[in-house]
């Protein structure tokens, strides 16, 4: 597929890196990038690829400009605060790219003017436009600026919710200053503050500023992945570190005996204990902690661990945290990360405190762009009692 085809803006917008190589030889580029990175520690399993390498965001964030008079949305281009104008981005759903048009066309109606980023004037900084796969309700969340009330909320509304019947959350932020986020001060002017989605046979609640993997799809194989991984069973306590949401030890739950879910965002921690309640999840904990403290507190305690899972941010793990991990001695440990770079020092580092790298699993996370999630196995001798 050229670029063309892809997409009209490929060249001009940077979402899509990769926009230049057919799909096939995507899964080569990233496989290599895998193979060459663990060639002295592990081979590399086949990289698992994506049924559906286009149209596969649950999210969309579409930013506003004005072109030749006409209201235009657009990918937000970070480097010079520009706007590439598309409304049929190759990534986004056909619901999320009619939703952006949709919004373009009511902006207009109600005279709704995007806000300027270099001037700072204007109302509507961006939408994110949310979708579940399993029930393709649409959560729309319009950040605004916080100098200016939200107009005309009802009729807007109603407006929006005639031309977009799967509608089921239009939500408004505030926000200051000139950066992408969801915004606070969240205020529902239609439907619900929540919509649901299911991953790994389980339902996850997801709220205006949850965090929820991508692409839903290739989330399942990648969580399935690190519970194959793990050998779980129902003797074994796992330590689900920097979980988010707490997803992940959702899924590792109904295969052991206890989870303690460790993460620093009180938001989704708030998100994890309700997730949690609402699946009937009892052997769970969810804790709002910095997983390097979390650590040592299990430590104290004497909590004998024989799993971890880590998911860190692309920075990695810090040295205290593996230092910590590495006295608890899990037997087993699953490793996630979205930066091989970092991944690969933590190894590393693993491996000088006696654990054998066994496994490395690419999934492709993200089809068209650089970036690539990997999975890796480590655990402790038979002989070892570290």
């Amino acid at each position: 597929m050229s670029e063309e085809k892809y997409c009209k803006v490929a060249k001009k917008c940077s979402g899509c890196q990769l926009s230049n190589m057919d799909y096939p030889r995507q899964l080569k580029f990233k496989q290599n990038e895998i193979r060459l990175r663990f060639s002295r520690l592990c081979k590399s399993e086949k990289i698992i690829g994506c049924e559906s390498p286009v149209h596969y965001r649950n999210k969309a964030q579409f930013m506003f400009k004005r072109l030749k008079g006409r209201i235009v949305c657009g990918i937000y281009q970070s480097a010079d605060r520009t706007v590439v104008p598309t409304s049929a981005c190759a990534l986004h759903t056909e619901a999320q790219n009619k939703a952006g048009k949709v919004l373009c066309e009511l902006f207009e109606s109600f005279k709704l003017e995007p806000y300027d980023f270099h001037k700072g004037k204007g109302l509507i900084k961006s939408a994110i436009i949310r979708e579940s796969m399993h029930t393709k309700e649409l959560m729309i969340v319009l950040v605004c600026d916080s100098r200016r009330p939200f107009p005309c909320a009802a009729p807007f509304a109603q407006a929006l919710s005639k031309k977009l019947p799967k509608l089921s959350s239009l939500i408004v932020t505030k926000h200051k200053g000139n950066t992408l986020t969801p915004g606070e001060s969240p205020r529902v002017i239609f439907g619900k503050d929540r919509i649901t989605d299911r991953l790994c046979g389980m339902e996850f609640i997801i709220s205006y500023n949850s965090f929820f993997q991508i692409n839903s799809l290739q989330t399942e194989k990648l969580y399935n992945t690190a519970v194959e991984f793990a050998e779980l069973s129902s003797e074994d306590t796992v330590l689900d570190a920097y979980s988010g949401t707490g997803t992940i030890g959702m899924i590792c739950a109904p295969h052991c005996k206890k989870v303690y879910s460790v993460e620093l965002n009180k938001n989704a921690v708030k998100d994890a204990i309700k997730n949690a309640e609402h699946n009937g999840i009892g052997n769970i904990e969810s804790v709002c902690a910095d997983s390097e403290e979390y650590i040592k507190e299990l430590a104290e305690a004497h909590i004998p661990l024989t799993c971890a899972v880590l998911d860190p941010p692309r920075a990695g793990c810090s040295r205290s945290f593996l230092s910590s991990l590495s006295a608890l001695a899990p037997k087993r440990i699953v490793y996630i990360s979205c930066n091989i770079d970092t991944q690969i020092r933590d190894v590393r580092y693993l491996l000088k405190q006696g654990y054998c790298l066994e496994k490395v699993q690419g999934v492709d996370m993200f089809p068209y762009t650089k970036h690539i999630e990997c999975v890796v196995r480590l655990s402790l001798p038979l002989h070892s009692s570290m």
